[in-house]
């Protein structure tokens, strides 16, 4: 045995905190921590540790791994109306889980939990239908893997259909966690910008419960459709009478969805992300289909392709993601469209995010100072937007898809 101590990256451009050392460790000596940012890195217990050198042999992100060109793409949308709302955009995701669901399998995704008022995203197993509500939804922050792998496994040797969703890079940490194919596993990846820290986010609603003087937020919707298809942000909030109270906020008027948009509180590694790009790493690669009002106009006369209530893009990268997309085609409306089209507002598909040059004041101010601080600095800085942003919301909808379309056919001559 090696005496040698294991050195699991040299470099946090290094690690996407995936988790998968953490599953493998047969010693249960890794554990993830956060650094002074909130960020998750996985951390040894030399007392634990027998240097197996399992965890290094199981590093996706370091020792790569090969991915999948799409087979085909589609522009997608829910039959079901109920799950439809529910999602942040076509409702392609629920399609299929409810699918597994109601086979007997169970589901893997994020959820967004709140304990204490405290933000808790984190992946979780879903077993019924009824539960499936916790996964729907955007969440825009780094979902903690926990020993979701490990679940996986045990369900998957049982001979159950799963449906694991997660980022490209939490996908990728499955399958060298698992080290071998499994016919009943079905992986979705998110066309992922990037992820931001769950101690951050947990900050900034810590910031907004004492600024509106509430006793915690009980839920957050990243994605609320109740003003339709866009990045409209619901916060609930609980007050000590007892009274619950809904707010409805537009991303760019808050910090920390403009940072995230702006891609300025992403993890180190997001920024050299090896999965942005055409090769998928999932069975499925899914997300909102922006720009299809310039790539498919035709479709928006259609009422089942209605803007307001969100359209998917579906990338279909496997034989087996295409002969299960062939089983629950009846769930949707489905438009076959290409790669070409979709990569054009889905600039991740392209190409990783890249590091703003706010990145680092904001960050030191975070460490340093406060979220409070940090908010300070956002009011004072963005103004001009915030102003903007408070005009162009109070404009009703229909009047902005009108000035919209009308912009778009000046362009065209």
């Amino acid at each position: 045995m090696s005496k040698d101590k294991i050195i699991l990256f040299d470099d946090k451009k290094n690690c996407c905190a995936c988790g998968a050392c953490m599953n493998i460790c047969p010693k249960n000596a890794i554990k993830m921590q956060e650094d002074e940012y909130g960020f998750l890195y996985p951390r040894i217990d030399e007392k634990k540790c027998v240097q197996c050198g399992a965890c290094q042999k199981v590093c996706a992100y370091q020792n790569g791994q090969v991915g999948n060109t799409p087979i085909k793409c589609y522009a997608a949308v829910n039959k079901d109306k109920e799950e439809l709302m529910k999602s942040a955009s076509g409702g392609i995701f629920a399609a299929m889980a409810t699918t597994i669901l109601k086979d007997g399998g169970v589901v893997f995704g994020a959820a967004l939990d709140f304990e204490n008022g405290h933000a808790h995203p984190h992946h979780i197993a879903v077993r019924e239908v009824s539960q499936l509500y916790r996964l729907q939804g955007s969440k825009y922050v780094q979902s903690a893997i926990e020993n979701t792998y490990v679940e996986a496994k045990e369900e998957l040797n049982l001979g159950k259909k799963v449906l694991f969703s997660g980022t490209p890079c939490q996908i990728a940490g499955l399958y060298s966690y698992l080290r071998k194919g499994y016919e009943n596993l079905y992986t979705v990846d998110v066309i992922c910008h990037g992820v931001p820290s769950a101690k951050f986010f947990d900050d900034y609603i810590q910031y907004m419960t004492k600024r509106n003087k509430a006793k915690a937020v009980i839920s957050y919707s990243f994605r609320d459709k109740k003003k339709g298809w866009g990045m409209n942000n619901r916060i609930d909030f609980e007050y000590v009478s007892g009274k619950k109270k809904n707010m409805y906020i537009p991303a760019r008027l808050t910090s920390y969805n403009t940072f995230f948009l702006d891609g300025d509180i992403y993890r180190e590694n997001c920024y050299k992300c090896p999965y942005a790009k055409r090769e998928r790493i999932g069975d499925f690669t899914i997300g909102d289909y922006w720009g299809i009002e310039k790539e498919h106009p035709e479709l928006l006369k259609r009422d089942e392709f209605d803007e307001r209530k969100g359209i998917s893009c579906i990338l279909v990268n496997t034989d087996k993601g295409l002969a299960f997309s062939k089983e629950i085609k009846t769930k949707f409306y489905l438009e076959e469209s290409s790669f070409g089209k979709i990569k054009k507002k889905n600039g991740q598909l392209n190409h990783s995010s890249q590091k703003t040059k706010k990145r680092k004041n904001i960050m030191m101010r975070y460490k340093m100072e406060s979220y409070d601080k940090v908010e300070e600095w956002f009011h004072k800085t963005y103004r001009k937007q915030i102003l903007v942003h408070t005009i162009y919301n109070k404009i009703p909808r229909k009047a902005r898809l009108l000035m919209k379309n009308i912009i778009l056919q000046i362009k065209k001559g």
